[in-house]
């Protein structure tokens, strides 16, 4: 076996070397062109990441040659006013800095308006920092909180626009709709008559309510009271009374049959969906319990409630309920109006009371009500605007006894108007650097409106000096600015010390008198 490997190899290696020169050449061209193959693919590989990079330059110069767009503004802000509690004016208004760069405590904050663009408060910037406690930078998260002086408050409803300028660039600006809010319903007073209805009888529930109803309907659940949860098992609709300003509803006879003191509710649903509730007393009572006298009850209404203006057609009424069996007994009703304005000036300008007599030779049966008129009716003018006006009316019945009510109602305010000085600080030696004493008068109505009256400007020590107002127009939906010591004429002080500017204002509409204005400006430190 070895030898015959040895043999082997040996032939072999002798044939090759025997090879004919044509088949070794062969051979090595076959070398060369594996190296050749080598070669190509190296140079490929750069010739594509050649055409990627060119290509790439190309989308890349393509882009870029697009224009850029426009700066834009990276501050973000958001705003909302502050109302007073009547909903009547704008107490102040806060903005909140929400999103970009810090900017300058010395940036300016414009308020402007649509409905009074004459307005004091309308008419000069603050800064930022007036809003911000001082500071020299408003930065992210920093609330503006800035209060109109309480003679300068904007009067709703208005559209107040704010603009916000940093660095001379406008950085904010919105419109802030201020419209008075829509009051909820709510329920004045409840009752029924006659005040203790027997078993059996028939007895009237009586509901007075505020807020915006925007003709919503009252509603009535008698199905607590015995006798009346088979017929009323559900909620019965009241019916609106114009003449009381009262929604009621009538519980025939023959209906209750136990006597104890039962519960029925009343409910409303506003124009927003806001819904409101009352309980009524229902005190059952057996025959045997009625006496002669019998007891008897006053509720008071006003109508329309609140007066439209002029109030030429609005009177006081009086529900007289008499629960007793007495037969014509001698009735007497008087009324009395008292109005508190909203800033009256101390010593100077008394609450108003008013009193009116009922329509004589009246008398009351019962078990029964009846509703009495002021003077049948009376007409009731000079209501106070921004104030608070209690009716009272008192009822006698001859051998029963007198019984007091009372409602209470706020005017609306349809016109305003404040006193200011151009100055709080200033010389009373002053010539041409006086300031000047301006009265402004705004007109919210839809009706025009005259005014006329007096300002006062007093001292601490006693000093007064007065200034008359003559009769001044002021067309509806805009505003009058008047100075009551002359036109461009400056106030010049008598003395040194501390000043408070009074004004009292007689509004007139269609020849009648249909409110006053009160307003106070001070303390004014003259030195």
């Amino acid at each position: 076996m070895h030898s015959f490997r040895r043999h082997f190899l040996t032939v072999r290696t002798r044939s090759a070397a025997a090879a004919p020169r044509g088949a070794r050449r062969w051979a090595e061209a076959r070398r060369r062109h594996a190296g050749h193959r080598g070669v190509s693919d190296v140079v490929a590989t750069i010739l594509l990441l050649a055409l990627t990079v060119v290509l790439f330059s190309s989308i890349f110069a393509f882009v870029t040659s697009f224009p850029s767009p426009p700066a834009q503004n990276t501050s973000q802000f958001a705003a909302n006013l502050v109302l007073t509690v009547n909903q009547s004016y704008v107490q102040g208004i806060q903005i909140t800095h929400l999103a970009g760069p810090s900017i300058p405590g010395a940036s300016l904050v414009y308020f402007k308006s649509a409905n009074h663009p004459q307005a004091p408060e309308f008419q000069n910037p603050v800064t930022a920092a007036t809003g911000l406690g001082g500071a020299a930078t408003w930065s992210l998260g920093q609330v503006f909180n800035y209060s109109f002086p309480a003679t300068q408050q904007p009067v709703l409803p208005d559209n107040i626009t704010i603009l916000v300028v940093a660095n001379d660039q406008l950085v904010f600006a919105t419109v802030l709709p201020g419209q008075l809010i829509s009051v909820p319903p709510s329920f004045v007073s409840t009752a029924v008559s006659p005040a203790n209805p027997v078993i059996g009888g028939g007895f009237t529930v009586y509901a007075s309510t505020a807020g915006n109803l925007n003709g919503g309907s009252v509603w009535v659940n008698l199905a607590n009271v015995p006798g009346l949860s088979g017929l009323y098992a559900a909620p019965q609709k009241m019916t609106y009374v114009v003449a009381t300003n009262q929604w009621t509803f009538t519980v025939p006879s023959s209906l209750t049959n136990t006597s104890g003191t039962f519960f029925a509710f009343v409910n409303v649903t506003g124009v927003n969906g806001y819904t409101a509730t009352a309980a009524v007393t229902v005190p059952i009572v057996t025959t045997g319990g009625q006496t002669g006298g019998g007891p008897f009850s006053v509720a008071v209404v006003m109508t329309p409630q609140p007066p439209t203006l002029p109030a030429t057609s609005s009177y006081f009424a009086a529900v007289v309920s008499y629960t007793g069996s007495s037969l014509n007994l001698p009735l007497t009703v008087k009324f009395w109006a008292n109005q508190t304005p909203g800033s009256t000036p101390s010593g100077k300008f008394p609450f108003s009371s008013t009193s009116f007599a009922g329509p004589s030779g009246l008398t009351i049966s019962g078990p029964s009500s009846v509703t009495v008129y002021s003077s049948n009716p009376s007409t009731f003018s000079a209501w106070l605007f921004n104030s608070t006006v209690k009716v009272q009316a008192s009822a006698t019945a001859t051998g029963v006894g007198t019984r007091n009510g009372t409602t209470t109602f706020a005017t609306s305010n349809l016109v305003q108007g404040i006193v200011f000085s151009t100055s709080k600080s200033f010389s009373h030696t002053c010539t041409t650097a006086c300031p000047f004493l301006n009265v402004t008068v705004w007109d919210n109505w839809s009706t025009a409106i005259t005014f006329s009256g007096t300002v006062w400007a007093n001292t601490t020590t006693g000093g007064s000096t007065s200034y008359s107002i003559a009769s001044t127009s002021v067309a509806a939906n805009s505003n009058t600015q008047i100075s009551p010591p002359g036109a461009h004429t400056r106030w010049k002080p008598t003395a040194a010390g501390t000043y408070n500017l009074a004004v009292r204002l007689v509004v007139v509409a269609g020849g009648v008198t249909v409110g006053y204005i009160y307003d106070v400006f001070g303390p004014i430190t003259v030195s």
